[in-house]
């Protein structure tokens, strides 16, 4: 467990809101219960979300995301508000407190608003809270335009466990693992458990969002993947139906799949 000391999670859209657009309030609140968890433990623990359009789809009775940049904000907007009150609430029952940054994709290429946001979120790791990050949707117009994306906030985790040195990133997904092809289409395919080395193999293996809520997919989750094993860490990739993995991957069992050189 010593060699997850410091932790970034990454829950995507589709672990938080279902097909239907319905908040999945048990998934948000055992992920609360984790963290909370490995957080009182003595871990450092940084969640990095998606959902706050998932979770205004379902709040202005919408079934699909706009295409329309305004719309989008407005959504952005409605959404974030809903989100962090959720996660308030359910971290609360645990008695853990957490506290909201948002981030825009300019602020890794300016080096006085990275260091503030760095010292930011090292305060709140000294006060023992649970930073909470997500991508500013409502002033990054290009990121929603999909110009200088996150991807469903992968890359992100990916940037933000690299600034604060984290020693290893998890990042929830809805499936269970990475298969050698679409388990979704190929009933042959296989998990893969351990991955030393992005081939082009793995890349060509990759797949978008299914959901249709979030921006991601099998595609970003390698991204991610490639970045933090550039950058010497590790990534592990499990399903989030269950936030209680987070704890299997930390105890070294063989779930999911971990990204490691």
């Amino acid at each position: 467990m010593a060699d997850w000391q410091k932790i970034v999670v990454k829950v995507g859209t589709s672990t938080i809101v279902d097909l239907d657009g319905q908040i999945k309030y048990p998934v948000v609140n055992r992920l609360a219960q984790t963290l909370s968890t490995l957080q009182k433990e003595g871990h450092q623990v940084l969640l990095v979300t998606s959902g706050a359009m998932g979770v205004a789809l379902n709040q202005m009775n919408l079934h699909q995301r706009p295409k329309e940049i305004p719309k989008q904000q407005a959504l952005a907007a409605i959404g974030q508000g809903y989100l962090m009150s959720l996660y308030h609430q359910s971290f609360a029952f645990y008695q853990q407190q957490v506290g909201q940054v948002l981030l825009t994709y300019d602020v890794f290429n300016n080096p006085v608003m990275l260091e503030n946001t760095t010292n930011a979120i090292e305060t709140l790791f000294d006060q023992g809270v649970i930073p909470i990050i997500n991508e500013n949707d409502v002033i990054a117009v290009d990121e929603l335009d999909h110009q200088h994306s996150f991807g469903d906030n992968d890359r992100l985790a990916a940037l933000v466990a690299k600034q604060i040195q984290a020693d290893g990133l998890i990042i929830l997904s809805d499936v269970d693992a990475l298969y050698t092809s679409n388990p979704n289409i190929d009933q042959n395919a296989k998990p893969i458990h351990r991955v030393e080395e992005i081939t082009e193999t793995i890349w060509l293996s990759a797949t978008g969002s299914t959901s249709g809520l979030g921006t991601g997919g099998m595609s970003t989750k390698l991204v991610a993947a490639d970045l933090t094993m550039k950058y010497g860490q590790k990534m592990s990739l499990v399903n989030g139906n269950d936030p209680a993995n987070i704890l299997a991957v930390i105890a070294g069992e063989e779930i999911g799949t971990l990204f490691e050189e």
